[in-house]
C-alpha cells in the first residue's frame, strides 16, 4: 500500500511526515491529519478517508448549515423549555467543533466528490498529467 507524505501546521509549529512513516488508528483518532493529507496530490484515498472517519468516531460533526436551520426553536420544543448540564455542553462542544472544523468538514466532502472518477484500487488518485494521458489516448 502507498503512503503519503506531507506537512502539518500546528500552530508555529510545522510538522513534516514523511512518505514513508505509516500513523496508527491512535494517531488518527487525536489529531485532524485529514485536513494536511487531502492537499497533497499524492495522499491515498483510502487512507485520507479512513483517517477523517477515525477522527470523528465519538465526536458530533459539524452540521451543515441547511440542518441548522429552525433546529434551536424544535429543541426548546421538545425539552420544554429546559436544558439540563449535559445538553448544555454538548451543545457546546459540538458549537466549538463547527467552529473549528466546519469549513474543513465542507472542504474534504468536495475533495471527496472531485478526486471519485480518479481513483484506482489501491487508493491512488490519477494525478492531471495521468488523467491528460487516458483523455488523450482516448480522443485517439
Amino acid at each position: 500500500m502507498k503512503t503519503f507524505g506531507w506537512t502539518l501546521l500546528l500552530g508555529c509549529l510545522a510538522l513534516s511526515i514523511p512518505a514513508q512513516t505509516k500513523l496508527k488508528d491512535s494517531d488518527y483518532k487525536k489529531r485532524a491529519y485529514w485536513i494536511e493529507m487531502i492537499k497533497d496530490p499524492h495522499v491515498n484515498y483510502f487512507e485520507a478517508v479512513k483517517a477523517y472517519d477515525l477522527f470523528w468516531k465519538g465526536k458530533p460533526q459539524p452540521k451543515d448549515e441547511d440542518q441548522l436551520i429552525g433546529e434551536g426553536e424544535d429543541r426548546e420544543e421538545k425539552k420544554g423549555g429546559r436544558k439540563r448540564r449535559r445538553e448544555i455542553r454538548e451543545e457546546r462542544e459540538e458549537k466549538e467543533m463547527r467552529q473549528k472544523y466546519g469549513l474543513d468538514c465542507k472542504k474534504f466532502a468536495h475533495w471527496k466528490m472531485m478526486v471519485q472518477p480518479y481513483i484506482q484500487p489501491d487508493g491512488h488518485i490519477l494525478s492531471k498529467e495521468e488523467q491528460l494521458k487516458i483523455y488523450e489516448q482516448q480522443r485517439h
